[in-house]
């Protein structure tokens, strides 16, 4: 068991510092006798969550058995406004707990008994939090239930802090690139539109479709592309690497690069549900794009963004080392650093990257 006023601190330290989401459930639900938690959020029918510490594997490897697609626990919850704090006795007949198959999949995984939370978000979504314990041991009793009551307004007010944050991250990157005068956009891991900037508007209707599913390029080449990188991003094969479609020129408008920069996954990702950026870039003649834009498409630093441009114009590693006052050694260690970044291994695999034509990371 946990102090309960360092539980309740935790959830506020990681309104503000998402990453820190997963450690402050965790306080959750130790302090109720379990050995971690789960938050998982509903929104338009979509579910999507993230485990404590010592449960990352197990929630991983439910979810891979489709535990995201049915959840009965959940959606019962849901269904019961009136009981916002509920055990599993509250939601299921002692029956149902020893036959169903969810309970036989979640004892399969050392998880199996829940008390959990469920709070309605602003924009129509919910999030509920919910204690786990093995399906050995005695279930949660109205300890938990108390607990959990104590804990509401502290895991709602965390929760609506970390949405507006990150909303708010979300449009501060989209205003950099307008600063930049680079047209992008974000979608979530299923590829539909959440934002774009104002560059990015006059592309909607004639490149890219904001479609309902997913969005879509006119292009159906490039639209092929798209395709496999949703199926990327909701697989999760995108960690670091950075997808770029080319997409050909039509009347009134010049050939684009449309890069797809994953938003690298951490606990804030439940409450925004953002997938990728999506950052167009018009090929005009074949030059390096500018290091700022370097910075914002790879997350490269300024120097790494500088390096690598050099490296793109035709300099040697020696050359860059005496224009930046620097030694060959560090020079080669910030392109090692910019290769991981961008998904290449090589020199040639950079400036053909980061020069025109682009194409695609293999499937």
């Amino acid at each position: 068991m946990v102090d309960e006023l360092d539980v309740v601190d935790g959830l506020y330290e990681a309104a503000v510092l998402p990453e820190f989401w997963p450690q402050a459930i965790e306080g959750c639900g130790l302090q109720a006798g379990g050995i971690g938690a789960v938050m998982l959020m509903n929104r338009g029918g979509k579910l999507r969550g993230f485990a404590s510490p010592g449960l990352v594997e197990r929630f991983a490897k439910w979810g891979a058995q489709g535990g995201m697609a049915s959840n009965p626990r959940l959606e019962r919850a849901l269904a019961r406004p009136d009981m916002p704090v509920v055990l599993d006795r509250d939601l299921f007949t002692p029956d149902e707990i020893e036959t169903l198959p969810y309970f036989k999949t979640l004892r399969s995984f050392g998880v199996g008994w829940s008390a959990a939370l469920a709070m309605p978000m602003p924009d129509g979504a919910h999030v509920a939090l919910s204690l786990e314990k093995p399906g050995t041991e005695a279930p949660f009793d109205d300890a938990a239930v108390d607990w959990l009551y104590r804990l509401r307004p502290h895991v709602s007010r965390a929760a609506v802090t970390s949405i507006r944050l990150a909303l708010e991250r979300l449009n501060a990157t989209l205003q950099a690139f307008s600063a930049l005068g680079v047209a992008a956009a974000t979608i979530d891991a299923s590829g539909r539109m959440i934002d774009a900037n104002a560059p990015f508007a006059p592309l909607l209707g004639r490149v890219v479709l904001d479609r309902r599913d997913r969005i879509a390029l006119m292009d159906r080449n490039a639209d092929a592309l798209m395709a496999q990188a949703v199926a990327r991003l909701r697989r999760d094969l995108w960690s670091t690497t950075v997808g770029s479609i080319p997409i050909r020129p039509t009347e009134g408008q010049a050939p684009l690069v449309l890069h797809v920069v994953p938003v690298r996954r951490n606990a804030h990702d439940i409450f925004v549900g953002a997938g990728a950026l999506l950052v167009a870039s018009e090929i005009g003649d074949n030059r390096t794009p500018a290091s700022a834009v370097l910075q914002a498409l790879f997350d490269l630093t300024p120097t790494e963004a500088k390096v690598a441009r050099l490296l793109c114009d035709g300099r040697s590693i020696h050359a860059i080392a005496l224009e930046l006052g620097s030694t060959e050694f560090t020079v080669r260690a910030h392109l090692k650093s910019a290769f991981r970044k961008c998904g290449v291994h090589r020199q040639a695999e950079l400036v053909a990257l980061l020069r025109t034509p682009f194409s695609p990371p293999e499937p």
